[in-house]
């Protein structure tokens, strides 16, 4: 059996690798905002759609300052003496992170089809999106979804 020590380092070691998994999306996403602005297209942009991206920019560096601030707060606040606490602190980070980032994927939907069909089938597009990850990442969690597979899994064997 494990000490609770034990058992705060596992968190943290999931807490990071879940970091890990986060941080190459965000960063796709800024590496195809950044060079936008110098494209011949940007300028066929809308005043709007430049609102938008401009706001999913920002919302992108925001997500990815979120996402790594665990990490660099970890290795700047060394020793770590109470890890649950550093835990909870940093899981903070990382949910504000995946809110912005949901954020970021939303408008990032609509910035890409804009470009393709009208602006009213874009935001259509982009709210279907964005129901998708709010029920994916924000609802399925809060209900707990695994649990009630686990159960529904155990019926179907009996």
């Amino acid at each position: 059996m494990r000490g609770s020590g034990e058992q705060g380092d596992d968190d943290l070691d999931d807490l990071l690798s879940e970091i890990r998994i986060l941080l190459p999306g965000a960063e796709l996403l800024a590496a195809f905002l950044i060079p936008l602005p110098f494209t011949e297209k940007f300028a066929n942009l809308s005043v709007a759609e430049r609102g938008v991206y401009l706001f999913t920019f920002v919302a992108t560096v925001l997500s990815l300052a979120c996402f790594v601030t665990p990490a660099v707060y970890h290795r700047l606040a060394r020793p770590i003496h109470d890890k649950r606490a550093f835990k909870d602190f940093a899981n903070r980070f990382v949910v504000a992170g995946l809110a912005v980032f949901t954020l970021c994927l939303v408008l990032c939907t609509y910035l890409v089809t804009s470009v393709v069909v009208n602006s009213l089938a874009a935001a259509s597009v982009a709210a279907g999106v964005g129901v998708v990850l709010v029920a994916l990442w924000w609802i399925v969690p809060r209900l707990r979804a695994h649990d009630r597979w686990k159960r529904g899994g155990d019926r179907r064997e009996k």
